[in-house]
C-alpha cells in the first residue's frame, strides 16, 4: 500500500498522474482523493490531490519508486524509491530431535505474522509418513519475541520409533498471504541397546584378570554384566570408576586352570529395547606354575637339625604339591605340601588349607644352604621357592679379605680386594677399609670388593686394611701395598665441577650478625666442593666509590666501607675453612668492576684496602685458600679504556696476589681477530687488560652466557697469538644460571654447558689448545 499526494502548479486544479514502479513494473495512479491537509496547505488547489493504492506482490524484497507526471511546463519530478521487505510467510524454528524415556521428542516453535494469534499447522514428516501437528504449546518465550502473537505457539511432541537412523523434517503451514516455510530436517540415531568391551585379560598366579566396561543408552546408572567362562556364567555390576567409562567399569578375577580359556561379557539391557549388548569376548590361553613360599629355616629345639616351615600350591589341582629339599646343592628329599594351613585357604579360596610345607632336615651344627622347589602339576614348570642359609652353631670370625690393592689419585683411592677364604660358618655382613695414618675409613656391603677414600692428602703415602664382619666379629685385616697420592689436581678434561660464586648484596656494616651470615655462606659453599679436585669462587662485590672509601654494591645504592668489607671478606674465608675438604684448593677471587670510579688510585685501592689485607689474614692460617682481586671488566659499563687499563696497572703495581679477569666482550667479533667491540674499545686492548699486562699472573674466568661469548673469547686469544703475545690463560668460564633462576629476567647457560662451549672452541684451533679447564662457578644473588 502506497500514499502520497501530487499537484502541478501549472494546473492547480487538475488531477496528477503519478506513477509507481514495482520493481521495473509501472502503474498509473491519478491523484484526485480528498485530503484535507493538502486542502489545508494549497487551498487554491484544492484538497482533490491524495493517492493511495494498494498492489499485491509476491514475498521478498522490492524496490519502489514514485514519479508525478508533469502537465504543461516543467517535467516530471521524481519523489524518489523505497526498498520494502515482504514476508507473510510463516516463522519459526526445529529446535531439538532427542530420545527421551524411549521415544523420539521433537520440539519447536512457529508464528504466522498474517494472523500472529492464529495456531500454525506443522508438517512433520519422519522418514516417509508425515503428521499434521498444531503449534498450539504454551511458550512464555514466544511473548518476549513476539508480543502480539502471545505465548501457545510451540509444538512438543514424541513418537515411537524402532532403532535405527531416522529422518525427521519440519515445515510450518502458511495462513494467508506467503507460502509453506521449510524449517529443516534432522538425523537421529536411536539406540536402546546397551554396549560392552573387554579392556583387559591378564594371567594371574591362579587365572586370569578381567578387566571391561558396560554401559546402556537409556540410563546414567550401572548395568549388569553377564561374563561367560568356558560356558560357564555369573553376573556383575558394572558400577567401577575410572577409565573412558567412570563407573561403568568392571573387574573380575578368574580362578582357572592351565590351558586354552574363551571369556565373553555381555551387558544386559534395561528400560527400552529388547536386546543385550553383542558379546565382548577375548582368550587367553595359561601355563600356570605352583606358587608359594620359603618362610623359615630355624634350629630344632635341642637339636643340629633344621625345620623348614612354608607353602605351595598349583592352581592346576587342589591336591598337594611335591617340595623338593636341597641341601648344601645336593637334593635330599621330595615332601608333599600338605600341612594345615588356614590363612592359605582363607587366601586361596576353594584350593583348601592342606598346602603348608613343614618338614625337618637332619644335619650337622655347621653352616648350611636349604633350597626348595616346588614341583610343578599340568602347565607351567617347577618354581623355586628360595633359599635360606643357617650360620653354624658356634661361628667364629671370617677369614682375612684376600689379594688388597690400592690405586691413589688425588685427593682419594681406589681399593679393591678379593673375598675371605672362609666366613667361620657365618656369611660376613660387611667390608671395612681403613686408610693410614689417617685413620679415615668407608663400609660397604658384603656384596661389593671396592671402596673409594676421600679427603686424603696430596702427596701422602697410605696404606689400606680391609676386614670383613659377621656375627662373630672382625676378620684379620687383609692390607695393600703403600701408595703415594698425587700432588695436585689431575687435569680436567671434561666439565668441571660447578663452584658457587656470589652477588654480594646482602651486607653493610660487617655487624656480627652479618658476619655471621658471610661465615655460613662461606661454610655452605665448602661443604658442596669434594675432595679431589680445584676450585675458584668469585666474590662480585660492586663499583669503588674512591671519594668515600668503599664500594657500592652491585644493581644497589648500598655503600660499604673498605673497612667493613675486608671484615666480612674474612668472616666468609674463615666459614669456607670450617668446611674445607682435604684436597680441595680453592681460589677466592674479590671483584670489582669496571662502572664506577675507575682510575690508577682506584685500581691501587683495591689491592692494597681489599685484596692485600684478606690474604695476609689468609697466608699461613689457612693453606689451601688463595686469594685473589678479581674485576668485571666490560665495553658497556662507563669507565673508558684508558681509564680501565690505568686501573689495572695500579692493581698490578700495589699487590703480588694474582689478578681474576672475568669481564665480557661487549660487541666484539666472534669469527675475525683484531676487530671493534662496543664504546670505541677493541679487541686488542681486551687481550691486553685480560692477559696482556700480566700474563703470569692473570687468569681469565670469561662471562661466557651463550655461545657467542664463548667464540668471542677465542678470537680474542688470537688477536694476542697472531700479534707474537701468548694465549689467554683461561680458567674456566663463569655464569650465572642461578641468579637468572633467581629473578626470571635474564638467561644463561649452565655451568656444565658453557665449559664444553668454551672447551670445544679452544680446542678447535691448535694454537689455543689446552691440556685442562679446571674451573667452572656459577653466580647466585645474595640478598
Amino acid at each position: 500500500t502506497l500514499k502520497g499526494w501530487a499537484i502541478d502548479r501549472d494546473t492547480p486544479v487538475q488531477p496528477v498522474t503519478v506513477k509507481v514502479s514495482i520493481d521495473g513494473t509501472v502503474t498509473n495512479v491519478v491523484a484526485n482523493q480528498f485530503r484535507k491537509d493538502v486542502a489545508d496547505s494549497h487551498s487554491v488547489a484544492g484538497g482533490n490531490h491524495g493517492f493511495a493504492v494498494t498492489l499485491a506482490e509476491k514475498q521478498g524484497t522490492h524496490k519502489i519508486c514514485v514519479t508525478a507526471v508533469n502537465i504543461w511546463y516543467g517535467s516530471d519530478n521524481s519523489f524518489g524509491c523505497k526498498s520494502v521487505w515482504m514476508n507473510d510467510n510463516p516463522r519459526g524454528a526445529f529446535q531439538a530431535a532427542a530420545v527421551q524415556s524411549g521415544r523420539l521428542r521433537l520440539v519447536g516453535w512457529s508464528v504466522d505474522g498474517d494472523k500472529p494469534n492464529a495456531v500454525v499447522t506443522m508438517a512433520i514428516k519422519v522418514d516417509s509418513t508425515t503428521h499434521q501437528v498444531p503449534a498450539s504449546v504454551a511458550r512464555s518465550d514466544m511473548a518476549k519475541l513476539y508480543p502480539n502473537a502471545g505465548n501457545n505457539h510451540g509444538f512438543d511432541v514424541s513418537y515411537t520409533l524402532a532403532e535405527g537412523s531416522h529422518t525427521i523434517c519440519v515445515t510450518a503451514t502458511n495462513i494467508g498471504f506467503g507460502t509453506n516455510q521449510n524449517l529443516g530436517c534432522k538425523t537421529v540415531v536411536i539406540n536402546f541397546t546397551p554396549a560392552a568391551a573387554i579392556t583387559g585379560l591378564n594371567a594371574t598366579s591362579t587365572g586370569a584378570r578381567l578387566t571391561g566396561w558396560a554401559s546402556d543408552p537409556d540410563t546414567s546408572n550401572p548395568i549388569s554384566v553377564q561374563l561367560s567362562v568356558d560356558s560357564k556364567t555369573t553376573t556383575l555390576t558394572a558400577n567401577g570408576p575410572g577409565g573412558s567409562h567412570s563407573g561403568h567399569n568392571f573387574a573380575a578375577t578368574l580362578g582357572l586352570k592351565s590351558g586354552a580359556h574363551k571369556v565373553c561379557a555381555v551387558g544386559l539391557n534395561v528400560l527400552y529395547g529388547t536386546h543385550n549388548s553383542a558379546p565382548a569376548c577375548s582368550t587367553i590361553t595359561l601355563a600356570l606354575s605352583p606358587l608359594g613360599k620359603f618362610e623359615s629355616l630355624a634350629r630344632q629345639s635341642g637339636s643340629s637339625n633344621l625345620a623348614v616351615r612354608g607353602w605351595a600350591l598349583d592352581p592346576d589341582t587342589t591336591g598337594a604339591v611335591s617340595i623338593q629339599v636341597i641341601l648344601d646343592g645336593k637334593t635330599i628329599a621330595t615332601v608333599p605340601a600338605n600341612a594345615n594351613r588356614a590363612d592359605i585357604g582363607s587366601a586361596y579360596p576353594g584350593f583348601g588349607a592342606n598346602h603348608g610345607i613343614s618338614t625337618v632336615v637332619s644335619t650337622d651344627a655347621g653352616e648350611h644352604r636349604v633350597c626348595l622347589n616346588a614341583v610343578n602339576v599340568g602347565g607351567g614348570s617347577n618354581v623355586a621357592l628360595g633359599c635360606r642359609l643357617i650360620i653354624a652353631v658356634h661361628p667364629t670370625a671370617p677369614s682375612a679379605p684376600q689379594q688388597v690393592t690400592a690405586m691413589a689419585g688425588y685427593g682419594g683411592a681406589q681399593v679393591s680386594w678379593q673375598p675371605p677364604a672362609s666366613d667361620g660358618g657365618a656369611p660376613w655382613t660387611k667390608y671395612t677399609v681403613t686408610a693410614s695414618p689417617s685413620g679415615l675409613s668407608a663400609t660397604v656391603d658384603a656384596g661389593t670388593t671396592s671402596a673409594t677414600i676421600l679427603g686424603l692428602h696430596p702427596s701422602t703415602t697410605y696404606t689400606f686394611s680391609v676386614t670383613a664382619s659377621n656375627v662373630a666379629g672382625a676378620s684379620v685385616a687383609g692390607l695393600s701395598s703403600a701408595v703415594k697420592t698425587q700432588a695436585s689436581p689431575p687435569a680436567q678434561t671434561t666439565p668441571a665441577p660447578v663452584s658457587t660464586s656470589r652477588y654480594i648484596r646482602n651486607i653493610r656494616t660487617a655487624s656480627a650478625a652479618e658476619q655471621s651470615t658471610m661465615r655460613n655462606e662461606g661454610a655452605t659453599d665448602a661443604f658442596y666442593n669434594p675432595s679431589g679436585h680445584g676450585y675458584l669462587i668469585l666474590l662480585d662485590i660492586g663499583g669503588q666509590d674512591q671519594f668515600d672509601g668503599g664500594v657500592v654494591l652491585s644493581a644497589t645504592t648500598r655503600f660499604v666501607a673498605y673497612s667493613a668489607l675486608v671484615a666480612d671478606l674474612k668472616a666468609y674465608v674463615d666459614g669456607y675453612a670450617s668446611k674445607q675438604k682435604p684436597s680441595a684448593p680453592i681460589t677466592i677471587a674479590i671483584g670489582t668492576n669496571n662502572d664506577m670510579d675507575v682510575s690508577a688510585a682506584s685500581g691501587k685501592a683495591w689491592a692494597t684496602q681489599v685484596v692485600n689485607p684478606v690474604a695476609a689474614y689468609v697466608k699461613g692460617r689457612y693453606p689451601g685458600i688463595t686469594i685473589t682481586g678479581a674485576n668485571d671488566i666490560e665495553p658497556g659499563f662507563r669507565a673508558s679504556y684508558s681509564a680501565t687499563k690505568a686501573w689495572l696497572t695500579g692493581y698490578l703495581g700495589a699487590s703480588n696476589a694474582p689478578f681474576v679477569f672475568n669481564g665480557s666482550a661487549d660487541g666484539c667479533s666472534w669469527t675475525t681477530t683484531k676487530g671493534g667491540c662496543n664504546n670505541g674499545w677493541n679487541m686488542s686492548g681486551l687481550y691486553y687488560l685480560a692477559a696482556g699486562a700480566a700474563p703470569i699472573r692473570t687468569l681469565n674466568l670469561p662471562q661466557i652466557y651463550n655461545t657467542t661469548m664463548a667464540a668471542q673469547w677465542k678470537y680474542i686469544s688470537l688477536t694476542g697469538v697472531t700479534s707474537g703475545q701468548p694465549r689467554i690463560n683461561f680458567g674456566g668460564p663463569l655464569t650465572e644460571w642461578t641468579a637468572c633462576s633467581q629473578t626470571n629476567s635474564c638467561g644463561s647457560l649452565t655451568g656444565h654447558s658453557a665449559w664444553s662451549t668454551m672447551w670445544s672452541n679452544l680446542q678447535s684451533d691448535s694454537r689455543l689448545k689446552v691440556a685442562s679447564l679446571p674451573y667452572s662457578t656459577d653466580l647466585r644473588i645474595d640478598r
